[in-house]
């Protein structure tokens, strides 16, 4: 019996599957925006059709999140998504009479995926990597592998018209591969989606995880609507939503009401010995306990040791002041929440940038106010990449009934990873060539004096533009 290390199976494979993407790349690039968004169109069908078997192996093989909850998220997301994806990234992208902008795919795109959510990053990633021309090396988590075959299957089976290895996932995932896989010279950029322990890379890189979010409740709030939708976003398949709230800060005039209406909507706050008996199940050599992640609060209360309430959706422990120590102030992929009190907006606003850069995990800040100033002040303050305004940071995060756009990967000022901040789309996976004109009605070249190009020669120039440009 022959055995074979499996971080050079990974090596190896990380080759082969970057040879084939590139290959089939060279293929791609030649289709146009008509041709990619029907075949695409086919491969969202067959996956809509999927959803349920997918999403229940996720959830047992994986052991994380709510599988009635992924599938509500999966159905919303795919309609907004569809929405999106209307908006045209390649080829010609200004249907003028001069030809202005046109969007180039950058190549193949290897995209690293988080242990949470996987299909559904997987699926996105892909298929804004595909919209802008571009091939995609999926690189799972490993032991999660068997859940991006899945995905992949399904791809496969849909017949969808993409040349063969147009999207690939490595099937060894070891670090080695990983390095190997994103050195490769075809690698045009990298795509971290929350693998905290993989920054090695010296491609350019797209940067976006589950981060830890303040949300400030201020005195002019709609109290009943802003904790209504912190809970529900929060509690939401576990706490595994990218942007979901994590830190509760509200102004002291408010805040015996907050807490009130907090513990109405299904919040339960720890007493100090129940926060020692959780804290000795979420962390694991000073890491999050990877058996605590995506599960309910009923299940961390009662792997903990304590009693809670039936209807209870988060774990709240009530904090004085921020200091690095406190093992709260870590990003926590669960329904676990810390509540702050303030005198006043303005030290609420330094309380949010100490949390924000504390740990260098935050992405997302949230504000439930009716004040316009205060709103502004905070939008201008923030080093974050999205601000999100009376509503559920969980769900407006990531596009889903907001004015951001649609997207499973969140950049972040203060992760300090990744060159981008903003909501990631398919745009962001191509490049725009500029053409540019004289403004001048006649050109001189050599002191000669020559004619202004008329409409047929501008019109040949342009074919003859595109053609260089195929």
């Amino acid at each position: 019996m022959q055995f074979v290390d499996k971080d050079l199976k990974s090596i190896q494979e990380a080759r082969i599957l970057t040879e084939s993407a590139r290959d089939a790349q060279f293929l791609l690039k030649d289709y146009d925006q008509q041709t990619i968004d029907r075949m695409l169109k086919k491969l969202i069908t067959e996956v809509k059709e999927s959803l349920p078997e997918l999403v229940a192996f996720e959830v047992v093989a994986t052991g994380k999140g709510n599988e009635k909850d992924k599938l509500s998220l999966w159905h919303i997301f795919l309609d907004q998504f569809a929405e999106s994806l209307h908006e045209p990234v390649l080829g010609v992208l200004e249907d003028t009479c001069e030809l202005k902008e046109i969007g180039v795919p950058l190549g193949v795109i290897a995209a690293i995926l988080p242990g949470e959510n996987i299909l559904l990053n997987a699926f996105f990633a892909t298929i804004s990597a595909l919209k802008g021309g571009n091939t995609i090396i999926l690189i799972p988590q490993a032991r999660t592998e068997a859940v991006v075959a899945k995905l992949y299957d399904v791809f496969q089976q849909s017949n969808a018209g993409f040349p063969k290895s147009s999207f690939c996932f490595m099937e060894n995932t070891a670090i080695e591969g990983i390095s190997v896989l994103t050195e490769q010279a075809a690698v045009a950029l990298v795509v971290n989606i929350g693998h905290s322990s993989y920054f090695d890379c010296s491609k350019p890189t797209i940067y976006g995880a589950i981060g830890s979010t303040p949300v400030f409740i201020e005195r002019t709030a709609d109290i009943d609507h802003a904790v209504d939708e912190i809970i529900t976003s929060r509690g939401f398949d576990n706490g595994l939503l990218p942007a979901a709230e994590q830190f509760v800060i509200a102004e002291s005039v408010i805040a015996s009401e907050v807490k009130e209406k907090m513990i109405r909507a299904g919040a339960h706050f720890m007493s100090s010995g129940e926060e020692k008996q959780l804290l000795s199940k979420l962390f694991l050599d000073n890491e999050v306990n990877p058996t605590v992640i995506g599960k309910d609060a009923k299940t961390l209360a009662k792997i903990s040791g304590f009693p809670v309430a039936e209807g209870t959706r988060v774990l709240v422990s009530e904090q004085p002041y921020i200091f690095e120590e406190n093992p709260f102030t870590n990003a926590l992929p669960c329904p676990v929440m810390t509540y702050y009190l303030e005198s006043d907006w303005i030290h609420a606003c330094d309380k949010c940038i100490q949390l924000l850069k504390e740990k260098r995990n935050g992405h997302t800040l949230a504000i439930h106010s009716k004040n316009s100033a205060i709103i502004r002040e905070f939008g201008l303050k923030k080093p974050i990449g999205r601000m999100l305004v009376n509503t559920g940071a969980g769900f407006a995060g990531i596009g889903l009934d907001s004015t951001l756009p649609v997207s499973m990967i969140l950049g972040g000022m203060t992760t300090g990873r990744g060159y981008v901040a903003k909501n990631i789309t398919a745009k962001d996976f191509t490049y725009v060539r500029q053409i540019g004109y004289s403004t001048t009605k006649e050109i001189c070249l050599a002191g000669e004096k020559v004619e202004p190009i008329t409409i047929d020669q501008q019109a040949l120039l342009e074919k003859i533009l595109k053609k260089i440009i195929e």
